[in-house]
């Protein structure tokens, strides 16, 4: 990944991760919906969608492929993984909107907030990581009450284009 940026408008639900002037993903909040519609540059769609209480799931054609776990009460702390990657999302608790990917102990990667809030996240990686460890790390940091505050029950989905009722409980 090098460094890269996550970008967005003041209260826009449309985002882009940028990396040398080239548009990496554009990245959709659907806030009704409590889940973000992503598109790789190739084409390539996915969903970053809440599935309970402290877990974030990146979905392709309905197979989910990687997650984030919460792993702290306060949300401090968060598990990424996926197929072939597994880091730790960790706060910087001395100073705000500091984030560090971690493997076991080592940094691999820092995530850090504009001054006043998470419209602009640069991430700096010494060492290439996944985009869907950088945008599920993302989902975690810039929108932290939808990873920790839904249950599928609760979520509404989109079919055809088109809103429908609450799924309900099987």
């Amino acid at each position: 990944m090098g460094e890269a940026e996550l970008l967005s408008g003041l209260f826009s639900n449309e985002w882009q991760l940028i990396q040398r002037g080239e548009v990496l993903a554009k990245a959709i909040r659907r806030p009704r919906n409590n889940y973000t519609r992503v598109t790789l540059s190739d084409g390539t769609r996915w969903m970053l969608q809440p599935d309970g209480w402290g877990l974030v799931r990146a979905v392709e054609d309905d197979v989910p492929f990687a997650r984030a776990t919460r792993d702290s009460f306060w949300g401090n702390r968060w598990e990424i993984s996926g197929l072939g990657f597994a880091y730790l999302l960790q706060h910087d608790g001395r100073r705000p909107r500091r984030w560090e990917l971690a493997v076991g102990r080592e940094p691999a990667a820092w995530l850090r907030g504009s001054a006043v809030n998470y419209n602009r996240v640069r991430i700096n990686a010494p060492i290439s990581i996944p985009m869907a460890a950088a945008l599920l790390s993302w989902h975690v940091i810039a929108r932290p009450w939808e990873a920790v505050a839904f249950a599928p029950e609760l979520l509404t989905r989109e079919v055809g284009g088109r809103l429908t009722d609450p799924v309900p409980p099987v």
